[in-house]
């Protein structure tokens, strides 16, 4: 089972984004004296590193939408995920591996909550591709690795995707 880049909610996170990104660079404009003739080092230095991560990040985001694959595949063997950094450097999360799935929303966001049971499988590729900052506090009081999803840029929701996610797994068993 294939999910895909809804375009609509991916234009809309550019959007926002971008009106973020412009709201930064007005802070900057101010910052460095153009508007008042008052120079704020803070201000300058807080609103660069803004502007550099949203403008990183609406490129990004840009050049994604010319890639037609699928952001979620339910496989046989488990879950390919590109729709967060983690769950696309884990790549193929097994279904042995997965724990407990529950769904949480976190700031404007739900998101799909993957609790991986032998998390040694997969933070050495986790490590290789992304920052080690990343898996600080990803683990739960028992080690389990926590691993989220999102449907943010995807063409479903977030509570239809778990919904389908465990109606998979749980036709998986049953065979």
């Amino acid at each position: 089972m294939e999910f895909y880049r809804n375009r609509r909610k991916s234009f809309n996170l550019i959007l926002t984004y971008s009106g973020i990104l412009f709201v930064m660079i007005l802070i900057f404009l101010y910052s460095i004296g153009i508007i008042n003739d008052e120079v704020s080092t803070k201000g300058i230095a807080i609103s660069s590193i803004f502007i550099l991560i949203l403008g990183f990040l609406v490129i990004k985001m840009l050049l994604a939408l010319k890639d037609t694959s699928p952001l979620l595949i339910l496989e046989l063997e488990g879950i390919v995920s590109k729709v967060t950094p983690m769950s696309k450097a884990a790549g193929l999360i097994l279904w042995d591996d997965i724990a407990d799935m529950n769904i949480n929303k976190v700031g404007g966001d739900t998101l799909i909550t993957l609790t991986i049971k032998r998390p040694d499988n997969y933070i050495p590729a986790i490590r290789k591709k992304i920052s080690a900052l990343m898996l600080k506090g990803a683990h739960d009081a028992e080690g389990n690795l926590l691993l989220h999803l999102s449907a943010a840029e995807l063409d479903i929701e977030a509570p239809e995707l778990f919904n389908k996610i465990v109606a998979f797994r749980a036709d998986l068993a049953r065979q």
